[in-house]
């Protein structure tokens, strides 16, 4: 299989985290916008890394359903715990180290100077060179699209600011207190958890200059786990893995955060979406994240964890319950249909509507958007499963 990636994305260090771990053999290719716009897009409908080719000529796209798909063929040592009360607190989390922790990784790659002039003048080089620009202005307009887009675009305000910021710092401290006395996140082997927090932690925080600093000097024990989970390998740890419980003081942070932050962000979202809305207002940490875009696929999220959720049996459901109480309980909204769990079943279909050289440019200019255009889907209503 080839694993295409980019080298300085936050979810192309998680999914190649986990195939060096798993020792899946594949070839690494890094993209540029060539090999997005003439192969990544026809393929899968977007222009986003990290996608995978296997050798039959069939694609995977998107972490969260990749690892699943390569779980099931590549099952031991397994990541995701088989007990069902772990199994669902990790999907909670990685969801949660996904969707919401991106937003503080983005801040701390472009608000510092140092960081955000780096990264310009590597992406300019590195992704865009054949962008008809030279490489300091693609890089410096894609820097700023990300900013727009990301940060003013997504939240960032003068209230909501100190808190985006310290997200990463409670990230620390608690990561922190977990590797006190075990090797990963979860216990004694890398697990879901560790995956999914390795996005942030791998390519944002442990690279980009200031974040950098911050992690050698405030939590060396973070900045040694991030090199801990990128050299590990299967075969040199015992072959079963002894995941713990959730009841160690460092998860509380993360599942306050679950409960009390990220779950009603999937609902406010969910729930606009519904109503045919573009922005939606969500009140976290006592302040208001204003005018956050409704994102399709966080309706999937959403969707995908309320099945998991059903699925448990009344004994697990019971434990996940209580567990969850000191934050909350987690609010299921009925019939809630996505319309995209056909398109995230791996491999993805082969017959794809093929974009028009204008849908070419749109996005090379604009940048692949959270969503594409889509109506929500009605209850009664025939399902768009399509997100190209």
């Amino acid at each position: 299989m080839t694993a295409f990636v980019a080298d300085m994305s936050y979810f192309s260090g998680k999914m190649e985290a986990y195939l060096r771990y798993k020792e899946i053999p594949f070839e690494r290719r890094v993209v540029d916008m060539k090999v997005l716009r003439s192969e990544i897009l026809p393929a899968t409908g977007l222009m986003k890394v990290p996608v995978i080719r296997l050798a039959n000529g069939q694609w995977l796209k998107d972490t969260t359903p990749m690892i699943d798909w390569l779980e099931s063929r590549y099952p031991e040592p397994p990541v995701i715990p088989r007990d069902p009360v772990r199994r669902f607190l990790s999907k909670l989390i990685e969801d949660y180290a996904d969707e919401w922790c991106w937003r503080a990784a983005l801040y701390w790659r472009w608000k510092p100077i140092e960081s955000r002039r780096l990264l310009m003048r590597r992406i300019g080089h590195e992704v865009l060179g054949d962008f008809p620009a030279p490489n300091w202005l693609a890089g410096w307009y894609y820097g700023r699209r990300q900013i727009a887009t990301y940060l003013t675009g997504d939240g960032l305000s003068r209230e909501t600011e100190p808190y985006i910021r310290g997200q990463y710092l409670d990230l620390l401290d608690n990561m922190r207190l977990l590797l006190e006395d075990q090797p990963y996140l979860h216990g004694s082997h890398p697990s879901l958890v560790d995956i999914g927090l390795f996005g942030p932690m791998f390519r944002h925080y442990a690279q980009d200059p200031t974040p950098s600093r911050i992690m050698e000097t405030r939590a060396p024990e973070v900045f040694a786990w991030v090199g801990r989970v990128w050299n590990a390998r299967a075969h040199r740890l015992p072959a079963e893995p002894s995941f713990s419980d959730f009841s160690h003081p460092g998860w509380a942070y993360f599942l306050r955060e679950v409960v009390e932050v990220y779950w009603p962000f999937l609902l406010a979202n969910a729930r606009a979406w519904s109503a045919g809305e573009q922005r939606f207002d969500h009140r976290a940490h006592g302040v208001v994240y204003e005018r956050l875009k409704v994102v399709r696929y966080r309706v999937y999220c959403l969707e995908v964890l309320q099945n998991e959720y059903r699925a448990l049996g009344e004994g697990a459901r019971r434990c996940v319950d209580e567990i969850l109480a000191p934050y909350g309980t987690l609010e299921l909204i009925e019939g809630l249909d996505s319309g995209l769990l056909e398109e995230h079943q791996l491999p993805l279909r082969p017959e794809r509507p093929q974009p028009s050289k204008l849908q070419r440019l749109k996005l090379a200019l604009s940048g692949t958007p959270w969503d594409m255009p889509v109506e929500p889907t009605k209850p009664g209503s025939s399902k768009n499963s399509s997100s190209s």
